[in-house]
């Protein structure tokens, strides 16, 4: 599960973040996630409120989860636009195979990969 690491890393920019702004509590964490980063919101979810159940100043619900759908370039008939990619437990073990939905042919991710912290709402003095 590299969901935990993940979040593990966002508790740690968040602490950081808390210490600049010189924060005395975080109520919202905004993340969004890309569709192609097979990252589960769930897990993200439950290792979010497990790893903030330790920080007084973290709210263990504060975690804000915004999907970015996926969007490819055709190499070969340049289709621009959505790649169909299911949630399915063989992404996480095998290493997938993306074609162009229109012709097969190979693509170029241009968005869904991303897991970025876009905002962190804070409560400062």
């Amino acid at each position: 599960m590299h969901e935990f690491s993940v979040i593990s890393s966002i508790i740690e920019l968040v602490r950081t973040e808390m210490e600049k702004a010189r924060a005395e509590k975080v109520l919202e964490v905004h993340l969004e996630v890309g569709e192609l980063s097979f990252l589960s919101h769930e897990a993200l979810r439950f290792g979010f409120k497990a790893l903030a159940e330790g920080e007084p100043k973290i709210n263990s619900d504060a975690l804000r989860i915004i999907s970015v759908p996926a969007e490819v370039r055709c190499k070969k008939c340049g289709y621009s636009g959505a790649m169909k990619a299911e949630d399915d437990e063989a992404y996480h073990i095998g290493v997938p195979l993306f074609q162009c939905p229109e012709c097969s042919g190979p693509i170029d991710v241009l968005k869904g990969r991303e897991c970025t912290v876009r905002n962190i709402r804070m409560e400062v003095p």
